[in-house]
């Protein structure tokens, strides 16, 4: 319990998502996971790949 309550005391700011290096569209790679009719983490990466996005604004 005293560190579920010295983790509750501490102030974490929110994570900008415009900050982060690239984005994945989890939801087209669910769908091809699907398709193919296998677990998104059976894909390889170079699946994966195909499915992220690079951030212009980072």
């Amino acid at each position: 319990m005293n560190n579920y309550n010295s983790y509750m005391q501490k102030n974490y700011s929110p994570i900008d998502v415009n900050s982060l290096p690239c984005f994945v569209d989890m939801k087209a790679m669910r769908a091809y996971a699907q398709e193919k009719g296998v677990s998104i983490s059976s894909l390889t990466n170079s699946e994966k790949e195909k499915f992220t996005k690079v951030n212009p604004k980072a």
